[in-house]
C-alpha cells in the first residue's frame, strides 16, 4: 500500500483531487463478465479520457447481480489495467450484505492494489446507529487500507449527519460520498468536514461546490464519460477554469451542457431510486459513445429498440454523437 494506516486520512486528503467516475461492468450475452470489454474501456477512461479516479463495482457495476468471484475478478481487471504508474487511483466498492463478505472483499482489494475502497450501508439487517457505527468499526478493525463511506439510499435509508460524524473519528474512515439533497451534505460537511473529505455525487453541483466549498473532487457518476468526450471534455474545462479563478467563464462552460443534462435528466437522474436504477440507458449511452456497454444483466433488461433509437438521435442533437 502506498501509505500506512495511521495516515489514510491524511493520504486521501492530500491526493484526493480531480474528475472520478463510477464505471459499469460489460457482460457477454451469456452474462459472463466481458473480461475483455471492459480491460478496453479502463484504458480508454485512463488513456483517452484522463479520467482521475474510477469508481468500480458498485452500483453503476450491478453489484447486486455479482458473484463474490466476480466482484473479485473485476477488482483484479480494473486495478491491472490502471497499473501502479498510471495517475489514475482506484476505488474498489467492496460492500456487501454481511460484515464477514465485506471484510473478505476488503481485504481481496487492499491484496491487490486498490488505492482506496467504498463501503455502501448494509442493506436489510439493522439501521440502528450503534449497529451501523459497530459495522464500520468491525470492518476497519480488520484492514489497513481508507475506507470511504457510500451514504446511498438507494440501500434503504442514509446515514444521519451526526451518525456519519461518529464514523468519521474511525482511524481509516477518510472520505464520503453523499448522494443526498444539498442540505444533508451541508450539514455532513459542517460535523464531518474536518475529519472527511465530503463528495457530492452531482454533476449539476458540481460547480458550485468547487466555487462555494473549493471541493476538491468529483466523485463520482458516470457523467464524466458521458457528458463528455475525447477533444469536448467540458466537465474538465469548466473544473479548470473555476480552480483558476475565472468563474464567469466556467460558468459559460457549464451552460453549454445544458442540452445534453436535460437528456440526462430524462433518461438517469431522475431514476435513481429503488426499485429501479437506470443501468440500461448508462450501457446504452456508453455504447454509443464508444464503450463495450451491451445488456445489464438478468433480470433488468436493455433499452427497446424504440428507446434506443430515440437516445441516439437526442445525443445526435445537441452534438454528443456525429
Amino acid at each position: 500500500m502506498r501509505y500506512r494506516k495511521s495516515e489514510a486520512k491524511a493520504y486521501g486528503r492530500a491526493n484526493l483531487h480531480g474528475i472520478w467516475a463510477a464505471i459499469p461492468y460489460p457482460f457477454k450475452a451469456n452474462g459472463d463478465l466481458d473480461e475483455a470489454g471492459l480491460r478496453r474501456d479502463v484504458r480508454k477512461y485512463v488513456d483517452v479520457l484522463k479520467l482521475d479516479g474510477l469508481f468500480f463495482g458498485g452500483l453503476v457495476g450491478e453489484y447486486w447481480s455479482l458473484t463474490m468471484e466476480d466482484r473479485r475478478r473485476g477488482q483484479q481487471i480494473v486495478i491491472e489495467e490502471v497499473g501502479d504508474k498510471s495517475k489514475t487511483q482506484t476505488l474498489a466498492h467492496t460492500g456487501c450484505m454481511s460484515l464477514r463478505d465485506t471484510i473478505a472483499l476488503t481485504q481481496h482489494a487492499q491484496q491487490l492494489g486498490a488505492t482506496y475502497v467504498i463501503v455502501s450501508n448494509p442493506a436489510v439487517s439493522t439501521h440502528e446507529p450503534d449497529d451501523l457505527y459497530g459495522f464500520f468499526q468491525g470492518l476497519c478493525a480488520e484492514v489497513d487500507i481508507a475506507v470511504a463511506l457510500f451514504n446511498t439510499p438507494i440501500c434503504g435509508y442514509s446515514l444521519s449527519p451526526e451518525l456519519v460524524a461518529r464514523i468519521a473519528g474511525i482511524e481509516n474512515i477518510f472520505c464520503i460520498k453523499n448522494p443526498l439533497p444539498p442540505a444533508h451534505t451541508d450539514e455532513v460537511r459542517r460535523l464531518a468536514g474536518e475529519k472527511i473529505v465530503v463528495c457530492d455525487p452531482n454533476e449539476g453541483r458540481w460547480l458550485d461546490n468547487v466555487i462555494n466549498h473549493n471541493d476538491p473532487l468529483f466523485m463520482s457518476s458516470p457523467d464524466p464519460y458521458l457528458l463528455q468526450v475525447a477533444g469536448r471534455q467540458t466537465m474538465h474545462e469548466y473544473t479548470g477554469k473555476a480552480r483558476a479563478g475565472d468563474v464567469a467563464g466556467a460558468r459559460a462552460v457549464s451552460k453549454s451542457m445544458d442540452p445534453v443534462r436535460r437528456i440526462a435528466d430524462k433518461w438517469m437522474n431522475g431514476k435513481w431510486s429503488a426499485p429501479s436504477v437506470p443501468i440500461s440507458a448508462i450501457k446504452y449511452w456508453s455504447e454509443l459513445l464508444g464503450f463495450t456497454g451491451g445488456a445489464p444483466r438478468a433480470p433488468m433488461q436493455p433499452l427497446t429498440a424504440d428507446e434506443k433509437r430515440t437516445l441516439k438521435q437526442e445525443l445526435q442533437s445537441v452534438g454528443l454523437l456525429s
